[in-house]
């Protein structure tokens, strides 16, 4: 959104309120194509944009907790790494399980989004 002041700002309860509600369908979506159900996955692990939004996602999904990727109490918003740092950071700490599905989402500028389904190598 362009303020009054011509700079580009954010409504940040708005976006909170998008990606808390429009973000499960789409991980709901990429799990059924994968023929996967939200309680098969090994892993969930999201754009780190903030905790709050990771885990009401999380709750509507029915993944528990110790599923879920946090790497934004650790590194913060990095953005488009968020994804791969998260992954990382989630592999050192040895909380993947190799051959057992995981769930990527990641949403964006002009709230942009995309999900998929990996096997983990």
């Amino acid at each position: 959104v362009t303020g009054r002041t011509g700079a580009i700002t954010q409504d940040g309860q708005a976006v909170f309120r998008w990606a808390t509600t429009a973000m499960a369908p789409v991980a709901l979506q990429a799990c059924e194509r994968a023929g996967v159900k939200p309680e098969d996955l090994s892993a969930f692990i999201p754009h780190q944009a903030n905790l709050r939004i990771v885990e009401a996602i999380a709750r509507r999904l029915g993944i528990p907790r110790e599923k879920v990727a946090d790497d934004i109490v650790h590194a913060g918003n990095t953005s488009s790494a968020s994804i791969p740092l998260a992954l990382a950071r989630m592999a050192e700490q040895g909380r993947l399980e190799s051959g057992t599905p995981a769930l990527l989402i990641g949403f964006g500028a002009g709230l942009s989004y995309a999900a998929q389904v990996i096997t983990l190598p």
